[in-house]
């Protein structure tokens, strides 16, 4: 059986990898529209359209960090705010690029963006730095 501890670290640096996949994959796709001849602001266009939007990972980033809040009101030790969104940040990106990337694709927009911007988040924040 998998402690707390033990699913944290897991959790962290699973996103951590996929965090920097997404930034690695981004960067490739922005050099490759680059050399075709793409300006800045179409490139910027592309990263919130199709990639990942600065507004989704802040809210994502917040929502790990009252998720982390939360669980030490509950019982937990919360990490100050400066080791909380390190820990959270590759979080909240990957949370943005499943919105940017499945939200648009049909179903119910609203609830894909609910559970992987607030719900996600706020539950992953507080295994991943609360406990």
């Amino acid at each position: 059986m998998m402690t707390m501890a033990t699913t944290a670290a897991v959790l962290r640096w699973g996103f951590l990898i996929a965090g920097v996949c997404v930034l690695l994959a981004f960067s490739v796709t922005a050099v490759r529209r680059w050399r075709g001849g793409s300006r800045f602001g179409e490139l910027t266009d592309v990263m919130e359209r199709e990639w990942f939007s600065a507004g989704k990972v802040f809210f994502a980033v917040l929502a790990g960090a009252a998720g982390s809040w939360a669980a030490a009101y509950v019982g937990g030790t919360r990490s100050p705010l400066i080791e909380t969104v390190p820990i959270v940040f590759p979080l909240g990106l990957v949370a943005a690029f499943v919105v940017c990337r499945y939200a648009g694709r049909g179903g119910n927009p609203l609830r894909v963006k609910a559970l992987a911007l607030l719900l996600a988040p706020l539950a992953l924040g507080t295994v991943m730095t609360g406990w």
